[in-house]
């Protein structure tokens, strides 16, 4: 049994040794991951912060323009100036930089003006409101269909928007709005936006009370999307996933997720939250390493650690188990050996009994027939016959690999010694049941003394006797019925009892252990012989007869 459980002890503590140094790698890894990603993280950020420095240096430029030129700088002015910029092409993400002119609600019209002048339409000032005073766009470039969409809207008249305006003017600096949809937004690809103020105030002037204690706001309209995907975007690429809340992270106020690959999983264990301040506004960016980051520098190592590790505890467990089933086939055949020399000298010493036996039994039948024969002629007949009755039954037994015999064969076999080849005057029939050796050598024998006293003495002495012989389990015993008809009025034997029915009578009572009976039933001369047949005996019923 120990040795049976070796292979699995080796298994299982190869195993642990090799689980427990991966599991340690694979902390490491897990750790190295986590740092590995906050830098990330910390990239992503300054990028992000990097960006809105750039857009906010470029308001501080179009402010210095405007108050060299004045706030009613000529459109084509500005649009040169802009145009040096670049905008598109160098500062992704700023949808454009305008003015938005501060008027009272009751006198519009110098805002109407500069509409007109500028971009040559009727544009009106919308939307309606209650405020005293509005905001109107009156100046955005570069234009485009999105920026034209928004020329003439007031600002002001947003809740949001106006929050904005009114810190920015109580600052004098720069201040950014909270999440709003553009009035950009004309197409299907709608996203959040915001916008950044800076109030028209000089350098050396005190920030003014209200928003309607300035002439204006210059100001920068961007898409949240737009702006996060041309920081994100910027080569190296960087392995991350980012959402954007405009206040706390929570659902209601997510404003940007960036695009996340179909089926990917992303590692929300290395998930990292930072704030963001965006000129007066606290922005939330949630950071989630993609899978590219794992591809990068993962857990790969530790993975093949742990492989590695079970195929060598696989292959010493292989070689424990072998080297087990040597060891217990050495033992086996150790024990096969001094299992097979016990066989053969218990088959030696069986043997030997068996010849004592033989040598008794033959000395015993010597010396009867001896006694009874008449000469030395008839000693040698009769005892030739008793021998090969018992070499008949030896022969069958021998060709029997267990070591038994039919009592069909042995009966069939002793019949037709007697009484020949060509008789066609007797019968047996039973089903097919096998004795061991002792019963085989008992039932030989008197099958043969029966044979020849019925040859002799009984019915087949007469040409007109007929012999039938069956036999049957009962219980567990076995019958043998010998019934003798015609030839004959009594029994012979019975009158003057030979050595052959004194011998039938001593091999039925002490080899078989069994009982004999002889009776006149009508005409028969019935012999009924009946022993112990044992539990061990096959029985397969099949008639046999010989005509």
């Amino acid at each position: 049994m120990r040795k049976r459980l070796l292979p699995a002890a080796v298994f299982f503590l190869a195993t642990a040794i090799g689980l427990s140094l991966a599991g340690q790698l694979w902390m490491s890894s897990e750790d190295a991951d986590r740092l590995r990603f906050g830098q990330l993280a910390d990239d992503a950020m300054e990028r992000v912060e990097a960006r809105l420095q750039l857009h906010l240096a470029l308001l501080d430029a179009a402010r210095a323009f405007m108050t060299v030129e004045g706030i009613d700088v000529p459109r084509e002015t500005y649009r040169t100036f802009l145009a040096g910029l670049d905008l598109a092409d160098r500062y992704n993400g700023i949808q454009g930089i305008g003015f938005a002119r501060v008027v009272p609600t009751t006198a519009v019209e110098p805002a109407r003006s500069d509409l007109t002048e500028r971009y040559g339409d009727e544009i009106g000032i919308w939307p309606e409101t209650d405020q005293p005073i509005r905001t109107p766009i009156v100046l955005l470039e570069p234009q485009d269909e999105r920026n034209r969409a928004a020329l003439g809207y007031d600002m002001y008249a947003d809740e949001t928007r106006r929050e904005a305006m009114e810190k920015a003017a109580r600052v004098g600096d720069a201040q950014a709005s909270g999440a709003v949809r553009l009035v950009q937004e004309i197409d299907e690809n709608r996203q959040f936006g915001f916008l950044i103020y800076l109030p028209m105030v000089g350098a050396e002037e005190e920030p003014a009370a209200a928003a309607a204690d300035i002439p204006g706001f210059v100001y920068a309209p961007f898409r949240v999307g737009d702006l996060l995907n041309a920081v994100l975007l910027e080569e190296p690429i960087l392995p991350v996933r980012v959402e954007v809340f405009d206040g706390a992270a929570s659902p209601e106020n997510l404003i940007y997720a960036s695009a996340e690959n179909e089926g990917a999983r992303v590692e929300k264990q290395l998930s990292t939250d930072r704030k963001l301040d965006v000129l007066g506004r606290e922005w939330t960016v949630r950071l989630t390493p993609t899978p590219e980051f794992r591809r990068i520098g993962s857990n790969y190592p530790a993975a093949l650690l742990a492989a590695v590790v079970l195929m060598l505890a696989l292959v010493l467990a292989l070689l424990a188990l072998v080297q087990a089933r040597r060891v217990e086939a050495v033992a086996a055949l150790n024990r096969e050996g001094e299992r097979n020399l016990a066989q053969k000298d218990l088959m030696l010493r069986e043997m030997n009994h068996r010849i004592k036996n033989s040598i008794a039994r033959m000395l015993s039948i010597a010396r009867q027939t001896a006694r009874r024969a008449e000469n030395l002629d008839e000693f040698v007949e009769r005892y030739s016959a008793r021998l090969q009755a018992m070499a008949s039954a030896q022969e069958m037994l021998t060709r029997s690999t267990w070591g038994r015999a039919r009592v069909d064969e042995l009966l069939s076999g002793e019949l037709a010694q007697v009484f020949g080849e060509d008789r066609e005057d007797y019968m047996i029939f039973g089903p097919e049941v096998e004795v061991d050796e002792t019963k085989a050598q008992a039932l030989g024998l008197t099958f043969h003394e029966l044979a020849t006293n019925a040859m002799k003495y009984g019915a087949l002495s007469e040409t007109n006797g007929s012999l039938v012989v069956e036999w049957k389990p009962q219980d567990t015993d076995l019958e043998i019925v010998w019934s003798e008809t015609g030839g004959i009025e009594t029994d012979p034997t019975m009158a003057r009892p030979g050595f052959g029915t004194k011998l039938i009578d001593a091999t039925i009572r002490g080899e078989l252990s069994g009982t004999i009976e002889r009776s006149m039933v009508g005409e028969a001369f019935v012999i009924v012989i009946r022993f112990p047949l044992g539990a061990s005996a096959e029985r397969v019923d099949r008639a046999q007869r010989k005509a």
